[in-house]
């Protein structure tokens, strides 16, 4: 039973805000020894496929936040992996805690895996496939917001997460579904929490900048060669070049640490700009193989296209 858990915690990993939980980093580097770098080079594949194993442990292997909170029954979230079909916008049992920030990443739900290739709002490209809330026919999906963890959350538990743009002609494929759409969410973020000391990540704003569902880096946000679509301007005043941290510095804010596309907000075209995470978008989800083979192994009973 011990290493039954210890298996769904590692496979749980995946980088988000907050203090590393001391006493789980501990055990982990106990028994499995010294953590390895886990970030991928910008664009480069995982080992043994695009996503790479189911529940990847990411940068920080030993990362995993557990702390008490009111909106939800358990202080750890999901305690394991279920097949329920509750369809919630926002998951009572993981998610993002708006009074604290705490909060606990998803298992991926049996039911909505199997049930995620029959949705509204559902678009392919290269066989891969995509949620765009925008193009759902519910109006009550077609017309949500989510801030980026809880965004997060909502495509994990379809085995699912956030879109990641690691080649141009998939990032235009998704800008051309844009419309009217003023913005939404990717899985970028900036690894600006605990563990983020490595030499290479540095200068953060120029370095730090990582896909969360796949732990792919980003290009250098300055580079003029590798594929990036950082804007020339924002906010700030006088406008500075993208990623620009303009609610923390000019504003005296939060950090702006995620990664949302923005569609001539500023007079700039469809853009990447740095946002701070609690504001709330529309998102695009899409496949994670790792998620999908996550859920096949456990809902063996269940079909998951």
């Amino acid at each position: 039973m011990f290493g039954f858990v210890i298996f769904l915690l590692l496979h749980l990993l995946s980088p988000m805000q907050g203090q590393l939980f001391d006493a789980i980093d501990s055990l982990f580097s106990d028994l499995f020894g010294p953590p390895q770098p886990g970030f991928r080079p910008g664009g480069a594949p995982p080992p043994g496929g695009r996503f790479g194993p189911p529940f990847a442990g990411g940068p920080f292997p030993n990362q995993f936040q557990e702390q008490p909170n009111s909106f939800v029954n358990s202080g750890s979230g999901t305690p394991f992996p279920q097949a329920t079909g509750i369809d919630s916008l926002f998951p009572a049992d993981c998610g993002r805690n708006p009074l604290d920030g705490t909060g606990n990443l998803c298992f991926p739900d049996g039911v909505l895996c199997q049930q995620r290739v029959s949705r509204s709002g559902n678009i392919n490209y290269g066989g891969h496939l995509y949620w765009v809330s925008w193009l759902s026919t519910d109006p009550q999906l077609r017309n949500t917001n989510w801030d980026w963890f809880n965004a997060r959350n909502y495509c994990r538990k379809r085995c699912m997460d956030l879109v990641s743009f690691e080649t141009r002609e998939e990032y235009e494929f998704i800008k051309s579904q844009m419309g009217g759409v003023k913005y939404f969410w990717t899985s970028g973020r900036l690894c600006d929490f605990d563990g983020c000391d490595r030499p290479d990540f540095f200068p953060k704003q120029i370095n730090g900048w990582f896909w969360s569902a796949n732990q792919a880096r980003l290009s250098p946000t300055n580079s003029t060669t590798a594929f990036h679509d950082w804007s020339f301007t924002g906010g700030f005043n006088p406008p500075r070049r993208q990623p620009d941290n303009r609610e923390k510095i000019q504003q005296n804010g939060e950090n702006e640490s995620c990664l949302g596309v923005l569609n001539n907000f500023y007079g700039d075209g469809i853009k990447w700009h740095d946002v701070t995470c609690h504001h709330e978008k529309p998102i695009v989800c899409e496949d994670v193989e790792g998620h999908i083979a996550f859920a096949r192994q456990n809902f063996p009973n269940l079909r998951i296209p």
